[in-house]
C-alpha cells in the first residue's frame, strides 16, 4: 500500500472540507459533495475516517492549527494585534468555519480548538493576565477578549454584506478599518 497516496487522498479530503464547511455548514455538507471536491469516490471517507464526523473533527483540527501558526508567524500577542483584523486570509476560513459550526448548533466542532490545546483566544487570555501578573484571568479580561472575539467574527461573517449594503467605497471602506482596529483595542485599552 502506497503511504504517500493514502495521505494525498486523506489530505485532498480535508482540503475540500474545509473550502465548504465553510459556504455550507457541516449539518448540510454531504459526503458525496466532499468526495466531488475533492475528486475521489466518496466511499474513500468512509475508509480513511470511518464517516463524515471524523472527517469533519480533523479538518476542525487543521483549521485550528493553522489558525495557530498564522498567529505565530505574524507574531501576534496581546501586544501586537496588528492593525489589520485577525480574520483576514486563511485565518478567516478558520472564523467562518467555527460560525458555521456554532450556527449548525455542532459545538463540539467548534470547541475541538479549546480541547486539543489551540484556542488563540485561551493564548491570549492567557498572556493579558500574565502581563498583569495575574494567576488568573479577571472577568474584564474575559470581557475584553470576548469583545475582540465578537469584533472579528463579526467581520468574518458580515464583511461583504456590511460594504453592499452601505454602498461603501475605497475611503469609507478605510475609515470603517481604522475604526474596527481600535474597537478591536477598546476593553483591552480599559484593562
Amino acid at each position: 500500500m502506497d503511504i504517500t497516496k493514502n495521505k494525498n487522498v486523506e489530505q485532498r479530503l480535508i482540503e475540500a472540507t474545509k473550502q465548504l464547511v465553510c459556504s455550507t455548514g457541516p449539518k448540510k455538507l454531504s459526503t458525496r459533495e466532499i468526495a466531488n471536491y475533492a475528486g475521489v469516490n466518496h466511499a474513500q471517507i468512509h475508509h480513511y475516517f470511518g464517516g463524515k464526523a471524523k472527517l469533519l473533527e480533523e479538518t476542525y483540527k487543521q483549521l485550528a492549527i493553522e489558525h495557530v501558526e498564522q498567529f505565530k508567524n505574524k507574531n501576534i500577542s496581546i501586544n501586537n494585534l496588528g492593525s489589520q483584523p485577525l480574520s483576514s486570509g486563511l485565518i478567516n476560513n478558520y472564523y467562518q468555519a467555527i460560525i458555521r459550526a456554532v450556527l449548525d448548533g455542532e459545538l463540539d466542532l467548534a470547541k475541538l480548538q479549546i480541547e486539543s490545546n489551540l484556542s488563540m483566544s485561551k493564548e491570549l487570555l492567557s498572556q493579558l493576565a500574565a502581563s498583569k501578573n495575574l494567576d488568573k484571568p479577571t472577568p474584564e479580561m474575559k470581557s475584553a477578549i470576548a469583545l475582540g472575539l465578537v469584533i472579528e467574527f463579526g467581520l468574518a461573517a458580515m464583511e461583504d454584506y456590511i460594504e453592499d449594503l452601505l454602498d461603501m467605497n475605497k475611503d469609507d471602506k478605510k475609515m470603517f478599518m481604522k475604526l474596527f482596529i481600535e474597537a478591536r483595542q477598546i476593553g483591552l485599552n480599559k484593562i
